[in-house]
């Protein structure tokens, strides 16, 4: 637990978490007096904390209904993963279509490192770091693209992003029940962009994407399907 002078940005990083983890569901409410109480902070500081959240896309406030988690609809996940497609596609266009006389070994460097924490993170069977590795590989992945407005935009969404990921870790288990097989997946993404194979890189990124997309969408569908059931029970 934090102290009386922990800062919100420390109460807006445990709550962070516990959205990650799944500790704290979809469209779960905050409530400031709860959790001013359970970290033992100022109302105030949980209102700053919430505020760093919203900014993160993680929570939601509505006028008379108070703060929650943000729940994804299957728009928003295809508009999310959508947008990561472009990028990262073009990322490995740019990439893969450079000048080999001039290779910029520092990308190169941050992509192996990248995948080196997710292996790692696999290894462990961390969901929370899991879900961070992951992110911070196809983070490096769009990072090929040399283009820091990229970057930017990419982390301006790298928590929504962080959630979805972690909703599909939460219920699919990968690196618990099939932690070599979730890695060779990046692994080839890996290798393909190393060996600068164009058409190798689109589809293994495309089909890497695209059926995370679906499955995510599917599994959020079958949630709000089982949560209209229990109501109308």
């Amino acid at each position: 637990m934090p102290s009386r002078s922990t800062t919100g940005e420390q109460v807006a990083e445990l709550i962070r978490q516990a959205i990650i983890t799944g500790a704290i569901g979809r469209s779960a409410p905050l409530r400031e007096e709860a959790i001013a109480a359970q970290f033992e902070v100022s109302r105030r500081t949980v209102r700053d904390a919430l505020r760093i959240l919203e900014g993160f896309g993680l929570v939601r406030h509505q006028r008379h209904k108070g703060t929650q988690v943000a729940d994804f609809a299957a728009a928003d996940i295809r508009d999310l993963y959508n947008t990561r497609l472009v990028l990262e596609t073009a990322a490995a266009r740019r990439w893969c279509t450079a000048d080999p006389a001039a290779p910029d070994e520092v990308l190169a460097d941050r992509l192996g490192e990248a995948f080196d924490r997710l292996r790692a993170a696999s290894e462990h069977l961390d969901s929370v770091q899991v879900v961070e590795a992951d992110l911070g590989f196809h983070a490096a992945v769009i990072g090929l693209m040399a283009s820091p407005r990229a970057d930017r935009f990419f982390g301006s969404i790298a928590q929504e992003m962080a959630f979805a990921i972690a909703i599909l870790e939460a219920t699919q288990r990968e690196t618990q029940t099939r932690p070599a097989q979730a890695l060779a997946e990046h692994e080839d993404i890996r290798r393909a962009l190393m060996d600068r194979d164009h058409d190798r890189s689109l589809d293994l990124i495309t089909t890497h994407v695209e059926t995370n997309r679906e499955r995510l969408v599917s599994i959020v569908q079958e949630q709000d399907h089982g949560a209209v059931g229990a109501v109308s029970e």
